[in-house]
Formats: structure tokens, C-alpha cells, sequence
């Protein structure tokens, strides 16, 4: 199944700034004609993570739908975006409150960079043995650090 999605009119209409190529419920969509490798890499590595948050909303999410509501259902593919802004909400205060100078976007930026998806995604995206060798839930061990 095709996953990547050059020349996206979705991606140009969503992106700002300098952003070019995001992972969008398990699809790659890009501004641009071509990725490198080094993106593509990255943008998986968001993919993998995307399914396992799926796969850790499952459970809870089913069991929710059965006694409450189906609208639990939401939850699975839905779990990694709320976790991803909880995270960055959170980045963000700590970042509001220590950073010396606001301004320019520092912030913002920070707290995106503080992230554990986008740690793990940047910090092994030089790899190219990355995504075979990385194991289940590797983004756990980037909480916490700063």
C-alpha cells in the first residue's frame, strides 16, 4: 500500500512555515516533489509510533465502547495526536517559564523539539538500520530528557 504522498495538495493546504512533510494517520504527505532519505526515515520512525499509541489505545478504547459509548472508538487513532499535544503543552509551560528570551518562536520551538516522537525521529534519522533494528515503543525512553 502506497504510504507516501508527494506533490500533496492536503499537505500544502495543512503545512506552514517552514514544515514540508508531516505523518498523517499513518500516511506521509509532502509539498514536495521528493524526500530525502533522512526524511522519509524520520517520517516512519512518526509511523511506527502513530500505530503502537494505536495499539496501546485499543484495549482501553474497546472495553470504554462495550460499557459507555462507541464514540470511545475515537480514541485509537486519535490517542497519538492527543498525547503528542499533551506532551508539547506541557513542553511549552516548562519552556514559557525557563527559556531566557521568549520571543521569535523560541518557545514554540523548544517545546516541539522537547517532544519524545520528535527526539526519537530526529535523533535516529541518520540511521539507515534504524527501523530494523529499533524495538517497540522506543519513544518511552525519551521522557525526560530535556
Amino acid at each position: 500500500m502506497k504510504t507516501i504522498f508527494l506533490d500533496n495538495w492536503f499537505a500544502k493546504f495543512i503545512l506552514f512555515g517552514s514544515y514540508h512533510t508531516i505523518m498523517f494517520f499513518g500516511f506521509i504527505l509532502t509539498k514536495l516533489k521528493e524526500l530525502s532519505e533522512t526524511t522519509i526515515r524520520h517520517e516512519r520512525t512518526h509511523q511506527k509510533q502513530f500505530f503502537e499509541c494505536m495499539e496501546i489505545a485499543a484495549i482501553p478504547s474497546v472495553l470504554l465502547a462495550f460499557y459507555v459509548s462507541t464514540w470511545w472508538l475515537l480514541l485509537i487513532p486519535l490517542f497519538y495526536y492527543i498525547l503528542y499535544g499533551v506532551e508539547w503543552f506541557i513542553s511549552l509551560v516548562y519552556h514559557l517559564f525557563t527559556d531566557e528570551r521568549i520571543g521569535g518562536g523560541k518557545v514554540n520551538n523548544n517545546a516541539y523539539r522537547a517532544s519524545a516522537f520528535e527526539m526519537e525521529a530526529k535523533l535516529n534519522q541518520d540511521n539507515p538500520n534504524y527501523l530494523k533494528e529499533r524495538k517497540w515503543g522506543a519513544w518511552f525512553h525519551y521522557y525526560g530528557k530535556i
